[in-house]
């Protein structure tokens, strides 16, 4: 009984530890990117920037968010964010499978439980992150990359994702939205990207003022609500 109960707390201690080593894979790029750290999650444990820009510890209450996310902010409006972001998205992927690379074949060797179960599960997170899939609400860290390489299409669905995300992060507001970008996701033929550019209209507006059109997008936000995953309406939500 001991020694399954010591196996139930080795596997979650390792996917926790799992889990923030590759969010930290991202962190460490962003930094050397030139990015600004803003947040890091782990379980229901959690590091972010607050309104003071001093880094905060907190308790994490979304729990569709405690498979881990950390994100790094650009601090200037740069033509080559984009391409930095590229680079970020891979370095969580890469950290997890060399962690794996090394962990996994120590424990298999020393026959130490606590290194084989770390090994596995971060070597299992690197691939999987790696594989171009949809994970949810967003595409795979491998399938952002992908798509950011892919075609014309993809490329210009994520580059606007990316800059409507970049200029809300810079102004801290929703004001200064390129329109033309919050239509290309409402036009796009996924549901969820149409959902994200719904909810970009809706705060474009409230922030000019315009209320008419506002509830015009609320209602639309409503009735797409039914058509994507609860966490993509619990992670983007109207007030």
């Amino acid at each position: 009984m001991i020694e399954i109960l010591l196996f139930i707390l080795y596997a979650i201690l390792c996917f926790i530890i799992s889990s923030s080593v590759h969010e930290l894979g991202h962190i460490i790029i962003g930094l050397m990117q030139g990015f600004k750290f803003y947040l890091f999650i782990a379980g229901p444990l959690g590091f972010k920037r607050n309104d003071k820009n001093k880094i905060v510890f907190y308790i994490e209450k979304n729990i569709s968010l405690w498979g881990g996310l950390g994100a790094t902010l650009p601090q200037n409006d740069d033509v080559n964010n984009f391409k930095k972001f590229g680079r970020v998205l891979l370095g969580g992927p890469i950290t997890s499978i060399i962690v794996g690379v090394i962990c996994l074949p120590l424990g298999t060797i020393t026959k130490n439980i606590f290194l084989f179960l770390l090994g596995s599960m971060s070597l299992a997170i690197g691939v999987a992150c790696l594989i171009p899939a949809r994970n949810g609400a967003f595409y795979t860290d491998g399938g952002r990359w992908l798509r950011m390489h892919k075609n014309v299409s993809t490329r210009t669905v994520e580059l606007a994702i990316w800059n409507l995300t970049q200029s809300v992060i810079i102004h801290d507001n929703y004001e200064k939205l390129n329109y033309d970008e919050i239509m290309i996701l409402i036009n796009d033929k996924d549901v969820r990207t149409q959902y994200l550019g719904h909810y970009y209209a809706y705060y474009f507006y409230k922030d000019n003022n315009d209320i008419l059109n506002m509830e015009k997008e609320k209602i639309q936000l409503e009735n797409l609500k039914r058509k994507v995953p609860k966490q993509m309406t619990s992670m983007f939500r109207i007030n």
